[in-house]
């Protein structure tokens, strides 16, 4: 599926909660905000990947196409940005260790690795949409169940997995589900209705509460949201700054920790840390864009390219 409008708006709205979210967590502010926000961001952002995701190409693809695609829009950002964050955090080095940080990626970078272990997923099961969103939606829900909100390791020794990796196809597929079928106009409310009272379900809840119950509450709410995708599609919305936001998202998130990491050492705190490091990303994104080679190595989206205009031939003389 082509991009959208309205779904870069979106991504942008995401990245920033994202940020704002962050900014809380390392300031150490605690606000329901914080708690609201981690229960929807990432899985409506595993949501709109798999909305976004052209099936069919991915699956007629030859092996070196899908890794030459894939492998500059994501590998390697996501690897650039794994080793400046394990040399500057100070993560011992060697094979068991690069094992571990491909399996259980540190701090953010967990999400890279689950959206590719996904969209390989989709292409080794050529099944229809409905098809493996029966199939991992269950899985999903066990470990859901099992962990709650908190992310960890399933199981124990140099191959546990981080829960993650399990924990959202339930939320992929059901994107992938969306773009295929829509959201018939009908629903719409049905769907309004779900999200709002999983959103106003969840917000009263807290970590100690049962896992089950803290997984229907955030499946109403997230599922309810993805439901709204085909319906937002349709509204091709701008808001030119968060749209240029959702179109460099991958830069934002790779790259805000480190960003914020420094301006914390220097002494800022939660608010003069958004204020600079929004508007500061988006110039160094934009000035990397500029340089395809490090564009390509940093994440940054390429430039857009203005429109050129088509000059009309001039009337003929009778």
């Amino acid at each position: 599926m082509d991009k959208n409008p309205s779904v870069d708006l979106l991504k942008g709205v995401l990245i920033l909660l994202v940020m704002i979210g962050h900014a809380m967590e390392i300031t150490q502010h605690q606000h329901p905000i914080l708690w609201i926000g981690a229960g929807f961001r990432m899985p409506l952002m595993i949501g709109i990947s798999g909305y976004l995701l052209n099936v069919t190409a991915l699956r007629s693809a030859s092996t070196q196409q899908l890794f030459g695609r894939y492998g500059r829009r994501m590998l390697i950002p996501w690897g650039v940005a794994m080793l400046v964050y394990v040399f500057t955090g100070g993560w011992p080095m060697g094979w068991i260790a690069a094992i571990d940080l491909l399996l259980q990626p540190p701090f953010h970078l967990w999400y890279v690795p689950v959206l590719f272990f996904l969209v390989m997923l989709t292409r080794l099961i050529p099944l229809q949409p409905i098809l493996l969103l029966t199939i991992g939606a269950p899985v999903s829900l066990a470990i859901m169940a099992g962990f709650g909100p908190d992310h960890g390791a399933i199981g124990a020794g140099a191959l546990a997995l981080d829960n993650r990796f399990l924990r959202y196809p339930v939320y992929f597929f059901f994107g992938m589900l969306m773009a295929e079928r829509g959201m018939p106009k009908r629903y719409l409310a049905v769907a309004l209705l779900v999200a709002a009272l999983g959103m106003g379900w969840w917000s009263g809840l807290a970590r100690g509460v049962s896992p089950l119950t803290l997984m229907a509450a955030r499946l109403l709410m997230c599922l309810g949201l993805i439901a709204l995708l085909p319906a937002l599609s349709s509204l091709r919305l701008r808001v030119a700054p968060l749209n240029a936001i959702g179109r460099d998202s991958l830069f934002f998130y790779l790259w805000h920790p480190l960003v914020m990491a420094l301006l914390v050492a220097n002494g800022a705190g939660a608010e003069a840390m958004l204020a600079l490091s929004v508007p500061g990303l988006f110039l160094a994104g934009r000035a990397s864009a500029r340089f395809p080679a490090l564009g390509q190595l940093l994440g940054s989206a390429p430039m857009r390219r203005a429109p050129v205009a088509v000059a009309r031939p001039l009337p003929q003389a009778v």
